[in-house]
């Protein structure tokens, strides 16, 4: 009896998981056709993200894809040297760097990537010695856009999708800040207005 009380619970267990990643894709689903309308581009990428979902291994293609979609940029119909120069132009891929769509996506350069697309400064140490992948990921980590790992573990496709949900909750809650500062709210007013001499 004892055994099969664990197997229902294992299985429960399971299910919760499956509901939970459902509910993340449908999540995620909303929140791309919802942006896209904003920004007025094309609805797409639902499907990519819906793939992406069963992938265990991503591939530098598969983030090319998210990067686009992150930007409100058409995927629809675009060769992968076509999307890879779009995201030039926009300076999310910078000039020296290598691209191998069919490699698989490692952490780091998935950091790097998203560090260029998030317009992130960085910290010091990024300030003195530049962007590399590792530090890259650290600083991502440190924002808690990704988690702490090495440069080189692969990622899979639900850790990219997970990439893609952190980093657009990063860049509107950004917005959301420079709004507040730029605007001030009756907390931040001061008590008292001087008026200026005549």
């Amino acid at each position: 009896m004892e055994i099969i009380s664990k197997y229902f619970n294992e299985v429960i267990k399971l299910n919760k998981l499956v509901f939970k990643s459902i509910l993340v894709v449908l999540a995620l689903s909303f929140i791309f056709v919802s942006a896209a309308y904003a920004a007025g581009a094309k609805v797409t990428g639902s499907s990519s993200v819906f793939t992406l979902m069963e992938k265990k291994r991503a591939t530098v293609s598969d983030l090319i894809d998210v990067l686009m979609i992150f930007k409100n940029k058409s995927i629809d119909k675009l060769s992968v040297e076509q999307k890879i120069r779009i995201l030039r132009d926009i300076d999310v891929i910078g000039g020296r760097t290598m691209i191998d769509d069919r490699k698989p996506l490692t952490k780091g350069f998935a950091a790097l990537l998203f560090h260029r697309a998030l317009n992130m400064k960085g910290g010091a140490v990024i300030k003195l010695t530049g962007r590399s992948q590792r530090n890259c990921l650290q600083d991502m980590a440190y924002y808690k856009i990704m988690p702490e790992s090495s440069a080189k573990d692969v990622m899979s496709g639900p850790d990219l999708v997970s990439l893609l949900q952190r980093a657009k909750e990063y860049s509107e809650a950004g917005r959301k800040d420079v709004a507040a500062e730029e605007s001030p709210s009756e907390e931040n007013k001061p008590a008292v207005q001087i008026e200026p001499l005549k």
